[in-house]
């Protein structure tokens, strides 16, 4: 073995374990139907009514992943508000785990959606996630894979797997979704009281040096003004971390998040992408997983740790990184 391979697995060794991103098939149990969710249990929840002759199919799972196990849903939502049936899917995943802080992750573009749930599906370390889509195509794209993904066993309420469907099925559900595009999006509401966070995007990246560091992306909703908490400085770890804030979508101006990343592991052990705005959040995720970038959890630190925090903005970095 070279020098510098050795060099480079030993790093990734001592920088971050491969063991928090499983790989193999994972499994998801539908949960059984509860005489408690109905269609006067949404209207008490929305305040608003549905047809009582409405079947709540809720997509509300169990998932095995290696050794974890948590409560998984999928609706349709903006990530702050959710459908009439989103609200019952939360209530139904809660029921379970009345304590556990609800992980919600936003997913808004359909070429990346399937991806981003494979990703967070094989990492996350919570009790309860929550995936959200803006409209039924986003959510076909995101959901649809499950039932014939070769990474995927499905069982239903009664434990029974689910066979995989077909080809000619699965051309047949994209002959019907492209006869019926732009459907009409459902009214979301707010869950008020709800114990919600966003779920860490955190990223391994390697220089080409050898180097591995931590990576992350963070949402400033806008001008920052969503407040930066200090937990998102656990995402990453490290003995120096870089806050760069990010002003444009990646793209615009030649703005690229990998050379800027690459100029800051220079220096800094792990760094966060401070978004403005969703769209430029929404970019900087793109970009990292079109890389092919380790989605991964974020690190066990002591109680005590206590980083060298800078913060930057992105016009700060040199030329050749915007």
């Amino acid at each position: 073995m070279g020098e510098a391979k050795r060099k480079r697995e030993a790093q990734v060794g001592k920088n971050w374990p491969g063991g928090h991103h499983f790989r193999d098939t994972l499994q998801l149990h539908w949960l059984p139907a509860t005489p408690q969710i109905t269609a006067a249990r949404i209207e008490e929840l929305t305040g608003k009514g549905v047809a009582s002759s409405t079947p709540l199919v809720l997509n509300a799972f169990r998932a095995v992943v290696g050794d974890r196990t948590f409560q998984v849903g999928f609706c349709l939502g903006d990530g702050e508000r959710f459908s009439a049936v989103g609200v019952a899917v939360i209530d139904r995943l809660t029921m379970d785990e009345s304590e556990a802080t609800l992980h919600v992750v936003a997913i808004r573009h359909a070429d990346v959606a399937w991806d981003i749930v494979m990703r967070h599906l094989r990492s996350f370390e919570g009790k309860v996630l929550l995936f959200a889509f803006p409209d039924s195509d986003v959510y076909d794209a995101g959901t649809a894979e499950m039932f014939y993904s070769k990474q995927i066993r499905v069982f239903d309420p009664e434990g029974k797997e689910l066979l995989p469907l077909s080809a000619a099925r699965r051309r047949e559900i994209h002959a019907q979704a492209a006869v019926i595009q732009n459907r009409p999006v459902p009214p979301f509401y707010a869950t008020d009281g709800l114990n919600a966070e966003d779920v860490p995007w955190v990223f391994r990246f390697t220089t080409p040096a050898g180097k591995v560091i931590r990576v992350a992306a963070w949402n400033g909703r806008r001008d920052y003004a969503h407040e930066f908490p200090e937990d998102v400085l656990r995402w990453v770890g490290g003995a120096r971390v870089a806050i760069v804030q990010v002003e444009k979508p990646v793209g615009v101006d030649g703005r690229s998040s990998l050379k800027l990343t690459h100029w800051l592991a220079q220096e800094f052990d792990a760094v966060i992408h401070w978004a403005r705005d969703t769209e430029t959040f929404d970019s900087i995720l793109k970009s990292f997983i079109r890389l092919d970038l380790d989605s991964v959890a974020p690190p066990e630190l002591s109680e005590d740790w206590k980083p060298d925090v800078t913060i930057l903005s992105a016009r700060s970095a040199p030329e050749s990184c915007n």
